[in-house]
Formats: structure tokens, sequence, C-alpha cells
């Protein structure tokens, strides 16, 4: 099994190789789409090409932010640099944010004025291009960021998807005023519309951002999995109260465990630590478990309560002992 700080290296070589791709492929098509739109006079173009343009601030946010996150735990950050991943993501959902505003509020401005010729097919051909690269890298991405378990990696694909998404409304604009030439305004709508999509992908990033950052709880799936794990352990009686907060694309746990009150506390350390190692080889995402022993007693179990019975059985067993 790779070590905690090999694992780092290797996602942050995979983070930096994938965003370098991702940005050489945004030059090109913010140039492409803002060129094309000025000579096409398709404003929804070149609103397309500002939004290329800001993937680039969120590529060169990655790449910075990637040398922190990656870098293993020290005494200042004893539970690692996850979190600087997660205002990482922060970050390209602000700047999509502002985007999105910007584009929006020209749109509207222009809405009052004289409505300009229809765009030239010249700016259907470039959005085009734009849908098909941009998905193309946009389905690479993401499952560079799933191999690694990337949150900052996956905000960015879908910001790619975001601008394969936006690249949609401008070539039906061309193709609808190419049609009808009468339709007034199909431009500025079709801006319009590419900042609603810019708005809902930064919502889909910013808000798991902010759970990250007020320590929400983490992935449920991992609570489930770690219950399965802890019943078919026979030396494991009960885990509860059971808590996980993710830290950029990891996770961190703490519950607590009860085994039989007879145990010496060497036999309970021993059963504690070896499940704490089955934990973090089975479970991926997760870099730190803290463990609380607890005796299955009564007072204890919740999980599992005891009866009346077993209750009076255990305190004159317990009186017994005193005498």
């Amino acid at each position: 099994m790779q070590d905690s700080s090999e694992q780092q290296d290797i996602h942050g070589r995979v983070v930096r190789s994938a965003t370098l791709v991702g940005a050489v492929l945004n030059i090109f098509l913010a140039v492409l789409k803002i060129v094309i739109g000025k000579l096409s006079g398709s404003q929804a173009l070149v609103a397309d090409g500002v939004h290329s343009f800001s993937d680039l601030a969120t590529d060169a946010a990655i790449l910075l932010g990637s040398r922190f996150w990656t870098a293993p735990a020290d005494s200042s950050h004893p539970y690692g640099h996850g979190k600087f991943e997660t205002l990482t993501n922060v970050f390209i959902g602000v700047m999509l944010v502002l985007v999105g505003i910007g584009i929006g509020w020209e749109s509207i401005q222009t809405l009052s004025e004289t409505p300009p010729p229809p765009p030239g097919m010249m700016a259907f051909y470039a959005a085009l291009i734009s849908i098909l690269l941009k998905e193309v890298l946009f389905r690479w991405t993401i499952r560079k960021a799933r191999e690694i378990n990337s949150g900052a990696l996956r905000a960015n694909a879908w910001h790619h998807r975001s601008d394969a998404l936006s690249s949609i409304p401008v070539a039906v604009a061309v193709i609808a005023n190419a049609m009808f030439p009468a339709l007034k305004y199909l431009d500025q709508i079709a801006a319009l519309l590419v900042t609603g999509m810019i708005m809902k992908a930064a919502f889909e990033i910013l808000w798991p951002a902010f759970q990250e950052l007020t320590d929400a709880r983490g992935n449920e799936d991992v609570e489930k999995q770690l219950k399965k794990m802890a019943e078919s352990d026979a030396d494991i009686r009960e885990i509860h109260a059971i808590r996980s907060r993710q830290t950029g694309g990891s996770t961190l746990l703490d519950f607590h465990l009860l085994v039989d009150p007879e145990l010496t506390i060497d036999a309970a350390h021993t059963i504690s630590e070896r499940f704490k190692s089955q934990i973090l080889d089975q479970m991926e995402d997760v870099i730190d478990v803290v463990i609380h022993i607890e005796p299955y007693t009564c007072e204890e179990r919740i999980v599992n309560p005891c009866s009346l019975e077993e209750y009076l059985i255990q305190q004159n067993k317990r009186k017994a002992d005193k005498h």
C-alpha cells in the first residue's frame, strides 16, 4: 500500500497535468470564440469566449493551490492541508459567479438598444467546435478527478462542462436567426441563458465547498461501510457516535467502539488498532481515524440497549465484585 506522502505526490501530479491540458485548450477556444464573435457580430459568442478565459484563472488557482493541499501534515496543520483544496473550489465558484453577472448585465443592457444584425454562420461553427472539445475535456477531466478523488479537479471539470453547455444557446441562436431573421434579440437571450448555466455550475461548486468549510457531516456512504465492517468483526460489540467530515477530497472519522468489559486495556487497544488499520486499508478516502474505546455495558450501549433484566443482572454482578 502506498504511504500518505506518496499518494499526495501522485495526486498533485495528476491534478497539475490535467489542469495544464485544460489551460492550453481554454486559451485556444477563448481566442477563437472572441475573434469569431467579433467578426460575426455575435455578442453571445464573445460572452462565451470571456467565459473560456475565466477558466484560465481557475486553472491558475488549481496549479498554485495544489502545491499547498498536497503537502503532508505538519505541526501547524496536523490534519493535513486539504482545506486549501476547498478554498480553491470557493475561488472557482466565485469566479464563475462574477463572470455570469458580467455577461448577464451586458446582455440586459443591450436589450434596450437597437438590435444588431444577426450573427453570421462562423459563430455557429465556432460554438460547435467549443461544444465538442469542451465536452471531451470534461469527460477526461472528471475521470481523472474520480481516480484521485479530487474535489478541485472535479469542480474544474464541471467548469469545462458549463463552457460546453454555454455554447449550445449560442449555436441555437445563430441557426434561429438565420431561419427567422424577423426574430430580434435572440443573441442577447442566448447570452442570458449562458448566464443561467454559469450560475448553476457556480452553485454546484460552491455549496459542497461551503459544507466542508462549516464542517458539515461527511459522506454517509463511508459511515454505512464503517458499520458493516464493525458488524463483521466478532471482537466489536457495537459502534456509535460516528462523526465524519470532509477536508478537501479526504474524510476524517471518529467514533466510539464498544468491546467486552472483561478485556484488559491492552487487549481492547489491540482490537481498536486492528480495526483502524482495516479502515485505512479499505476506505481510500479516509485519511485519519480517532477511536474512543468503551466497555459494552448497559450505561454505554446505545445501538443495542439493555433490557431491564440485563441491567439488574449487571448491577448485581458489580455489587458481588465489590464484596
